[in-house]
């Protein structure tokens, strides 16, 4: 059961319009949307990837079937990119 948490020192600032995960100590900029940066701030690290795709499903139920394949690739490619990690 994967428990994604933020890793610390990110955080979410829009630049020239753009929403970005930004990491100053290691000068890291992640490109993101708004469902990427809602899913970043679901992550505590006590939620499951499982909880959070519910929590949208629920919040959004007519995007239910992307939300569920959404949810996952984001996780898995914020922390490829160093802005999760699995607890």
């Amino acid at each position: 059961m994967l428990v994604p948490a933020p890793i610390e020192g990110f955080q979410i600032e829009t630049l020239d319009g753009e929403i970005v995960l930004l990491h100053p100590a290691r000068n890291l900029i992640i490109h993101s949307n708004q469902t990427g940066a809602l899913i970043w701030h679901l992550c505590d690290g006590i939620r499951t990837v499982d909880e959070i795709t519910e929590l949208l499903s629920a919040a959004y139920p007519d995007a239910r079937d992307e939300i569920q394949a959404d949810v996952p690739a984001v996780i898995q490619t914020l922390i490829s990119r160093g802005a999760l990690r699995s607890k």
